[in-house]
């Protein structure tokens, strides 16, 4: 700074007025192409990309009934009653219900005194993924092995 404020008083007035004028200008241009056009450019590009993620979710979701449909007439029928379905199903993963029981219409209800949360979850997503069976109920209590007490209402189609 004491290198310049000399050389600014050196400047005459008309001198000072343009290099003021000046460096007003180049401060204009700097901030324009430095800040404001980059800051518009990833606007636009961000908003391109909004766009297409848009339309690749709306293109998923109009798919989504008819994979859902694929999937349902890929399921083989099954003429294995559904309790006895449960009961293999349950044994193939390792669990032992302390009670399994159908209520007739189409559904079995099953207790599990002593489960691990992950490993019940999974086998839910299974059966629905590999058989259709659907979970209508799902009670649970808080053993204190870190486990879980389980009541489970189970329906499926025929399939």
């Amino acid at each position: 700074m004491a290198l310049i404020l000399p050389w600014w008083r050196d400047r005459s007035p008309r001198e000072q007025v343009l290099l003021a004028l000046l460096a007003g200008l180049l401060g204009i241009v700097t901030l324009w192409f430095g800040v404001l056009r980059p800051l518009a450019d990833a606007g636009d590009r961000a908003a391109a990309r909004h766009a297409t993620a848009v339309s690749a979710l709306a293109e998923v979701r109009s798919l989504t009934g008819a994979i859902r449909a694929a999937e349902a007439r890929r399921r083989p029928a099954s003429g294995t009653p559904l309790l006895e379905r449960i009961r293999a199903s349950a044994s193939a993963a390792g669990f032992a219900p302390e009670t399994l029981e159908s209520n007739g219409a189409g559904e079995v209800s099953l207790r599990i005194a002593a489960i691990k949360p992950m490993p019940l979850l999974r086998w839910i997503a299974d059966m629905e993924a590999r058989d259709g069976i659907t979970t209508t109920l799902l009670a649970s209590n808080r053993n204190a092995d870190q486990t879980l007490a389980v009541t489970l209402a189970l329906s499926g189609s025929g399939r």
